[in-house]
């Protein structure tokens, strides 16, 4: 489908869009110079040599040419020697400011007025660019041998962090190293299942630390869920233990009286002697 055709279009005269927009931009420009200070012009300024508008400089009325001119300086760059001003009045009108002992307000100048320098200079630093178009500005370049020996650049900063990391993953991998020689040491010196239980005979009496448990050896074997090597289970003969003889993976490895009466132990923990069972209604002597 073809779309509407140009002449077809309402002009910006007849857009009402069009109007609305011109009445928002100007609304206020009845107003705008109301709070201004007596004696006082503002003006815009541009310059032949730059691309840059100076919007609502401040001017006295009663500023001569010449003394606009030492003002201007300041502003385009221009020395006041090489500029010919001119009064941009609107509508087409420019007059040139060729009289410097004349002020404005001699040649009519009121608010919203443009003055327009030109820059008379044949080497001024302003042509083609030569204050706004940074390309024509020699960039420094720092070689990489003397970036690489400061401390506090953006790339310094990176080679500290990876330093940092590089550090963390070898304490990382020197701490898993050590974790996995302890394991295998472990396993090295892991005590045979026949010489504990012959060191710790089931249906034995013997004392279980931390706490000098008194009880009856009622297994010696592996417990799954648990530490490599072997376990001795033992019935206590007081609740004093976290089980009834069932492992963390449920099933029962010994008999208890009931529960908190049975405990696992490494076997090193475990010391196999005349442990008999104690009398809590007992003296002290007879210990």
């Amino acid at each position: 489908m073809a779309g509407p055709r140009s002449e077809d279009l309402p002009t910006v005269g007849e857009c009402p869009e069009m109007g609305q927009l011109r009445d928002w931009v100007t609304g206020n420009d009845e107003s705008r110079y109301d709070f201004q200070a007596a004696g006082t012009l503002r003006l815009d300024v541009t310059h032949s040599n730059l691309v840059q508008r100076w919007h609502d400089i401040i001017f006295d009325v009663n500023m001569t040419v010449s003394a606009v001119k030492d003002k201007l300086y300041r502003h385009g760059g221009t020395p006041a020697k090489h500029q010919e001003l001119y009064l941009r009045r609107g509508g087409g009108d420019t007059i040139f400011l060729m009289d410097a002992s004349k002020t404005l307000g001699y040649y009519g100048a009121r608010n919203g007025m443009e003055i327009h320098i030109k820059d008379t200079d044949e080497f001024s630093i302003s042509k083609h660019g030569g204050l706004e178009d940074v390309s024509q500005v020699e960039k420094y370049v720092m070689d990489d041998d003397h970036y690489d020996k400061l401390t506090n650049t953006v790339r310094a900063c990176k080679r500290r962090e990876q330093e940092q990391r590089a550090r963390a993953e070898a304490a990382r991998r020197a701490a898993g190293g050590e974790a996995l020689a302890e394991a295998q040491a472990e396993e090295e010196e892991e005590e045979p299942l026949e010489a504990v239980l012959e060191r710790i005979p089931l249906g034995s009496r013997c004392q279980v630390e931390p706490g000098s448990r008194r009880g009856e050896v009622a297994f010696v074997g592996k417990v799954a869920g648990a530490k490599r090597g072997a376990w001795v289970g033992v019935c206590l003969d007081e609740p004093q233990g976290n089980n009834d003889g069932t492992g963390k993976d449920g099933a029962r490895y010994f008999d208890c009286p009931g529960p908190k009466y049975g405990c696992f132990a490494k076997p090193e923990n475990v010391t196999v002697g005349d442990f008999p069972v104690l009398d809590p209604f007992a003296s002290d002597d007879e210990f």
